[in-house]
């Protein structure tokens, strides 16, 4: 099992533990989201009584909502549509309506039955914490290349797994596993940046501490770490002025 795979796996676990009489099944398909005139390739993740886009596109956030946001949902032509009670904040605006096209041979039985299935009442009905976070990433302005899937290693308490993002203004910690350990730091609240090498970055922050992560995917380099850094001297130079 390759290492996305087994933090894709504890991610979905988290989301499943703890709910009483939740539904556990879950359900993961290869998928290229419908943005724009674009396709964002990733994963429909189905567990418990949430869904889970992971993007594996560095222009587009992963994002989830709940089972209970979903007024309808259809599979017609190997395209995978949700459409959602409320509107929630992504990349390219505020969206109500999602089209996946699967990609290979998904199961189309597992994934209507999922859908069919009764949602837990203990289930929220949207998850806010989930479209904060996006709001907050599509705010921030994206930087080409500069965003990575990552770890955040803690002192205490169990690692959460998501994506590490450095925009035009501010850095992004979009936990998929637990929203509660999202963050987004504008660059002059941060006091230090260290790379310890391509695969550890540490945040100092003024007011959250420090912040370790471990890049579980592309590393950053030499050049990314200097666009950063470049990116961080401006916002300071900028809040002096």
């Amino acid at each position: 099992m390759t290492r996305w795979r087994f933090l894709l796996t504890a991610a979905l676990v988290a989301l499943c533990v703890g709910r009483a009489g939740a539904n556990t099944d879950i359900v993961v398909v290869p998928a290229e989201l419908a943005v724009s005139f674009q396709a964002a390739p990733g994963r429909v993740v189905l567990a418990g009584d949430q869904i889970l886009f992971w993007s594996d596109s560095q222009a587009h956030p992963s994002f989830y909502c709940a089972k209970s946001a979903v007024s309808r949902s259809s599979i017609t032509s190997g395209v995978l549509t949700i459409e959602l009670g409320d509107a929630i904040p992504i990349q390219d605006g505020r969206r109500s309506r999602f089209e996946f096209r699967l990609i290979g041979e998904a199961d189309v039985v597992a994934i209507e039955r999922w859908f069919n299935m009764p949602v837990s009442s203990s289930a929220p009905a949207a998850s806010t914490s989930a479209s904060q976070v996006s709001q907050a990433t599509s705010g921030a302005g994206m930087v080409e290349g500069l965003s990575y899937l990552a770890e955040h290693h803690k002192r205490f308490g169990r690692n959460s797994s998501g994506k590490l993002v450095f925009g035009t203004s501010s850095i992004i910690w979009e936990s998929l596993d637990d929203a509660t350990d999202s963050r987004t730091w504008e660059y002059k609240s941060v006091k230090r940046l260290d790379r310890k090498n391509p695969y550890e970055v540490v945040v100092d922050t003024f007011n959250d501490g420090k912040y370790s992560f471990k890049m579980t995917g592309q590393p950053v380099g030499n050049e990314d770490f200097v666009k950063i850094t470049d990116l961080l001297t401006a916002a300071r130079a900028g809040a002096r002025q």
